[in-house]
């Protein structure tokens, strides 16, 4: 019988106090290489096992939830300043890990985020930039040709960072890409807009939850990609637990144009989560990748394979071939040079 992993963790916390003194260390390393640490530890005292974990183990676990803590207060106190810096008539809308913070969702406790997402209108974008660099937020160094990418075909501009607090903000318009084969108009979720402070809000619940899939689909980063269905599968289960509000799901990301990336995400979450992975086996390629490369002990060969030809479909999904093919370059021969630079 295999020693207990990260996921049989997640999937049966109250399993927690049967785990071997000698079989946390590699849970603990899992957990910490997948940024999920903390998330373990809420896991855990979900269901009530925190007093059966040893000691020199919980101290990690306590650890890692008071860090979770602080970063949550600080990021949800620098939510407050941003809004204070742009102008009130701007809407403010928080995304990803600062949205599910400041609403309280489940996946929320432990988690922790390095970054702000932030999203404004589309035609508030530049006053909004604006202000956010005269409040005290650098746009990071880049190129022209990287300006121009960011700024004709991404959803956000250049990465900014406060020059005394170094706190990171990405400044959204959209959630995905414009060039994006599915891309998701900004004007379509205005009106779930939920307003969780003054002048602070999140996307409604449904699209906060299809925002969380195709992030994970589009972006194709084999690290991130366990907490992402973590954080998926959390949502689901808090927000849309019965078929008839899962089909209201389904229609949302239908109407969005996203149901094709946010089912396979769905699916995969289950097969991995789901009580003694009892959910049925995914039948598509797209989800059968997504718990491949998602599994920790590696099962067999198949997780690099399935990490190629995510990050391949990633690429595929945000920009059209004819953006694509000159992108792809460039950055290859960009990346080529400089290193070539740095061994001279």
């Amino acid at each position: 019988m295999s020693p207990p992993s990260l996921i049989d963790l997640l999937r049966q916390p109250a399993g927690a106090g049967a785990v071997r003194e000698s079989e946390w260390n590699a849970i603990v390393t899992q957990a910490t290489n997948a940024q999920m640490l903390g998330q373990l530890a809420a896991a855990i005292g979900r269901a009530g096992c925190a007093a059966d974990v040893p000691q020199a183990v919980r101290v990690h676990l306590e650890l890692a939830l008071l860090t979770s803590l602080r970063r949550r207060e600080a990021a949800l106190w620098e939510v407050s300043a941003i809004r204070g810096a742009i102008d009130a008539a701007t809407p403010l809308v928080v995304l990803k890990g600062c949205a599910y913070a400041a609403c309280d969702d489940t996946n929320a406790a432990g988690r922790v985020f390095s970054d702000i997402d932030i999203l404004v209108p589309r035609d508030k974008l530049d006053r909004a930039e604006g202000q956010l660099i005269g409040a005290g937020f650098n746009p990071g160094r880049t190129s022209a040709y990287d300006q121009r990418y960011y700024r004709e075909w991404m959803h956000e501009v250049p990465p900014m960072q406060h020059m005394r607090r170094h706190t990171s903000v990405d400044l959204h318009h959209a959630i995905n890409p414009p060039v994006s084969r599915v891309h998701v108009a900004t004007a379509q979720l205005m009106p779930a807009l939920r307003e969780i402070s003054p002048g602070v809000m999140v996307l409604g619940t449904a699209d906060r939850v299809i925002h969380c899939a195709i992030h994970l689909v589009q972006e194709g980063d084999a690290q991130k990609l366990l907490r992402d269905l973590y954080d998926l599968h959390l949502l689901l289960q808090q927000h849309f637990a019965d078929n008839a509000s899962l089909a209201t799901l389904w229609q949302r990301a239908d109407e969005l144009g996203v149901l094709r990336l946010v089912r396979p995400a769905q699916q995969a979450a289950a097969r991995l989560f789901s009580a003694n992975g009892s959910a049925a086996k995914p039948d598509g390629w797209l989800a059968r990748s997504l718990v491949a490369a998602a599994c920790w002990p590696r099962p067999d060969m198949s997780a690099p394979l399935a990490e190629a030809l995510l990050l391949a479909h990633s690429h595929w999904i945000k920009m059209p071939l004819r953006l694509l093919v000159p992108h792809l370059l460039r950055k290859a021969w960009t990346g080529a040079t400089t290193k070539a630079d740095s061994e001279e």
